[in-house]
């Protein structure tokens, strides 16, 4: 499945290390917000976790 650029937005923040809430500072959205995002990228990616996400993210954008 294709990310949103907003997924794609919360998820290069995330792979930073960053909590929920300074990625909705960043970004200027609720911390209810970004939640939504990351449990949207948990299902599209069929993974469980915010690591396997960020594992996900540095193997497809950093071949």
């Amino acid at each position: 499945m294709n990310l949103t650029s907003r997924e794609k937005e919360v998820l290069q923040i995330l792979a930073e290390g960053k909590s929920n809430k300074k990625i909705a500072a960043e970004l200027n959205i609720s911390h209810f917000t970004v939640r939504d995002h990351i449990s949207s990228l948990l299902r599209k990616k069929r993974v469980s976790s915010r690591q396997q996400l960020v594992s996900i993210y540095y193997g497809e954008y950093f071949k």
